[in-house]
């Protein structure tokens, strides 16, 4: 398993955090051992782009997720997780994970949307945040 970081932003990125917690959730969901996830970081500016031109969305937003699964010079290309580590900070108290964790946080629940969690109601965001805890250990109290 491979994770691999681009950093696109000014915002200071601690990619060995993101490089394990990208692992836990690969190792802990059984992914396949040649399995390559990507997670790039951006700014408001460019994920508000994305968001619109993919999704339809307006505005920036804290993380997207495309999923690719697919077969790629021997490699499994899980998909890609883009973050915005900017849009987190203005919002980190709404996580409720320690602080410097949020991204971290984040980048489980993009993962976990590239392998097929979903969060459109009530029920898939309760189970897919119960999931996010387990992977990081973070208590239930702790989150929102």
């Amino acid at each position: 398993m491979r994770v691999a970081v681009n950093t696109n932003t000014a915002f200071r990125i601690h990619t060995r955090a993101l490089k394990r917690a990208g692992l836990r959730v690969m190792k802990a969901e059984g992914v396949r051992r040649d399995a390559l996830l990507s997670i790039s970081l951006i700014s408001p500016q460019e994920i508000g782009d994305i968001n619109h031109r993919y999704l339809g969305r307006e505005g920036p937003t804290d993380v997207l997720a495309f999923p690719m699964q697919e077969e790629s010079e021997g490699r499994f290309l899980l998909g890609d997780v883009i973050i915005c580590p900017e849009y987190i900070a203005e919002r980190r108290e709404e996580y409720g994970v320690d602080e410097g964790k949020e991204l971290e946080y984040v980048a489980v629940h993009g993962i976990l949307h590239l392998l097929g969690y979903e969060d459109d109601d009530e029920e898939g965001a309760l189970a897919m945040d119960r999931r996010q805890r387990e992977i990081l250990g973070v208590a239930e109290e702790e989150t929102r």
